[in-house]
């Protein structure tokens, strides 16, 4: 037990004590009186002659009781407090949650986050005034961990710090948080220190874990104070989990958008969703979304209802599609999603050639990917061309080397056919025979329906890839397909041309699908086929356009400049809320960018009973339990029983 204000109490007990003593030890001063006579005033003589200012101190029921009380009330004072658990703990770090379902409205009107900066000042004013010396570190996550405030245990430098945390929209890694919060748990400069102790202040909306032990904490105890209703009580939230659009590779012009919602009550739902474009409303339409499953308060966490649904719409440009629904429920910002549906752009292709001519039958094959043009490049003429320029895109999309070991691979993607580029090591065959492929990844993206089974080639022996590089395919000697990294960019490499005398996969239905999956893996985002969005949190990448010196970022009503070269790529601020940035002086396709959140585990509100941690079992606290409570509320409310016992004692001694 430790006295918040011992100081207090002591005085008050130098000055109350004696005087409650004078009260039983002083005696009443008789006034003096002239009688006529004092024979009738024998018996008061007498007791004039033994009265005195003092007399000696008599036990009694009253003097008791008032003792007792007075002890009450100086004990009050005191302010004694219990510390619990945390004893032997002098550092406490919170970790405050303030991912996107901490902003679901509470029965109080007020948010899951505001209830935990409350929480957290609670407990850091009951620890604070402690005898032990606490010592805090506040620390606020979502996507990443932030540390806030810094081990102190200064009062209002940590309520300021727990003030300033904001709501964001990002998802919650609670891992990422428990490392940063184990790394200062288990530092300490004082030998022998016990560890800190990590106390959760969080609605525990986590995604599971990849260990079957739980989440990890190295170093530490920990606490999980959950805010937010008991398990068990229903709560009304349906939010749109899944957005996605594509074109139709037959008809670009042709749109379709995916969608996914999850209901958290038990009932179904009945809502309306609105899909527009560029703020139009082209597709109304009602459904239904089943209810949860019955929850058992023994078994494990069980799903919420969902439903999917698709939509079909004409898209010749580019557009904003946001889908919404009007369900009215405790978290606003699950209600809708939005993402960027770029131009349908087919890839301008640059075919750059060594020798005399590019191969015919190449140039026949990259025109069947209906490109919105070809441009043939000598080897000579792409070497003058303005790099900068040609790494933003501004000449190509794709470009594509036939039997050129380029000096420098460009900013966009690119294919090799029969050369090594700069960077890029390349053996020699051992001998002139023909050599066939032996294996190849079938799972990755490029090789999808590839079969390479037949395919015959010579005069070239194997890759040695760098650092980061990808094989594809091997021969006898080694790699003679893979992939490699430059400045974020990926390029394909083929080690032998198409030229009949060199193989013969050019005359196999395989290298059709191989250049349809590379249009579509690597040239997705460029061409228009897909829609572009990002969730909170998420670091953004945007290429500044030729002819700009500087990027201008407003996103929620701020504006940010950022210097950039011409076709510089550059990171953006990271956004934590969801919402549309737009880009000023970006390229085209990036003036535009949708932050929406998109989450399972943010959208299912229901509250957990517990959480894994270290392989343990942490069942969530409520009320306060993780810090010290006072007892002086005890103390006044005996003190004040005691002092009617006084009063009917003193009563039944008068009445006697």
């Amino acid at each position: 037990m430790n006295f918040l204000s011992p100081t207090a109490a002591l005085g008050a007990a130098a000055i109350f004590l004696p005087l409650l003593l004078a009260l039983y030890i002083l005696r009443l001063r008789r006034r003096y009186l002239r009688m006529a006579s004092t024979l009738l005033w024998q018996h008061t003589v007498e007791d004039l002659e033994v009265n005195a200012p003092f007399r000696r101190l008599r036990w009694s029921t009253l003097l008791a009781i008032h003792l007792l009380l007075l002890s009450l009330l100086l004990l009050a004072m005191a302010r004694p407090s219990t510390e619990g658990d945390q004893a032997g703990a002098t550092r406490v770090l919170l970790l405050i949650d303030q991912s996107a379902s901490m902003s679901a409205a509470t029965d109080t009107g007020r948010s899951r986050l505001e209830l935990a900066k409350e929480t957290a000042v609670e407990m850091v004013d009951r620890l604070a005034r402690g005898a032990r010396g606490h010592e805090f570190m506040i620390i606020a996550f979502g996507r990443s961990p932030e540390v806030v405030s810094p081990l102190s245990s200064d009062r209002r430098v940590l309520r300021d710090a727990i003030d300033s945390i904001s709501q964001t929209h990002e998802t919650a890694d609670i891992q990422a948080a428990l490392r940063l919060a184990a790394a200062y748990a288990g530092d300490s400069e004082q030998p022998g220190a016990q560890e800190g102790e990590v106390i959760l202040i969080s609605d525990g909306q986590f995604a599971p874990a990849d260990d079957r032990a739980g989440f990890s904490l190295r170093a530490g105890r920990f606490r999980f104070h959950r805010i937010g209703p008991d398990p068990g009580e229903p709560i009304a939230n349906v939010g749109i989990t899944s957005f996605s659009a594509r074109r139709d590779y037959e008809d670009p012009t042709r749109v379709y958008a995916f969608t996914r919602l999850i209901n958290t009550q038990s009932d179904e739902v009945s809502a309306v969703l609105t899909l527009r474009v560029d703020g139009r409303a082209v597709e109304i339409e009602e459904v239904t979304i089943p209810g949860a499953e019955p929850a058992d308060e023994t078994g494990p966490r069980t799903n919420p209802g969902e439903l999917t649904l698709s939509f079909e719409l004409e898209l010749p440009g580019g557009a904003l599609l946001e889908l919404s629904h009007n369900v009215g429920d405790v978290v606003e910002v699950d209600n809708h999603a939005r993402l960027i549906m770029p131009e349908p752009n087919p890839p301008r292709i640059g075919l750059v050639y060594g020798g005399a001519e590019a191969d015919p039958f190449l140039r026949r094959l990259l025109e069947d990917l209906d490109p919105q043009s070809i441009e043939l490049v000598s080897d000579e003429a792409y070497s003058e061309l303005d790099q900068s320029a040609l790494d933003a895109g501004e000449f190509f999309d794709l470009v594509v080397f036939d039997r050129v070991d380029s000096h420098r691979l460009p900013g966009v993607p690119s294919l090799t056919f029969g050369g090594v580029p700069r960077g890029v090591d390349a053996a020699a065959p051992p001998d002139e025979r023909g050599r066939r492929v032996q294996s190849w990844d079938r799972q990755h993206p490029l090789m999808r329906h590839v079969d390479l089974d037949s395919v015959v080639y010579r005069d070239f022996g194997a890759y040695r890839l760098p650092e980061g590089g990808e094989s594809l395919a091997e021969g006898p000697d080694g790699t003679v397909l893979g992939t490699i990294r430059t400045r974020g960019t990926r390029h394909v490499l083929v080690g032998f041309p198409l030229t009949l005398d060199q193989t013969n996969w050019s005359h196999q239905v395989s290298i059709v699908v191989f250049l349809q999956n590379l249009q579509d893996v690597l040239l997705a985002g460029r061409s228009g086929q897909t829609g572009i969005l990002h969730q909170p949190g998420e670091a953004i990448q945007v290429r500044a356009a030729p002819t700009t010196s500087e990027l201008r970022v407003r996103s929620a009503g701020e504006t940010t400049t950022l210097r950039a070269e011409p076709g510089q790529q550059r990171t953006l601020p990271t956004p934590r809320r969801e919402g549309i940035i737009e880009v000023t002086g970006a390229v085209r396709s990036q003036e535009q960018i949708a932050v929406t959140l998109l989450s399972d585990v943010e959208s299912d509100l229901r509250p957990r009973r517990e959480l894994i941690v270290n392989a343990e079992s942490v069942v969530a606290e409520t009320g306060g339990g993780a810090a010290p409570r006072e007892l002086w509320p005890w103390l006044i409310l005996a003190a004040l029983v005691l002092l009617t016992v006084e009063w009917v004692v003193y009563c039944r001694k008068l009445g006697s």
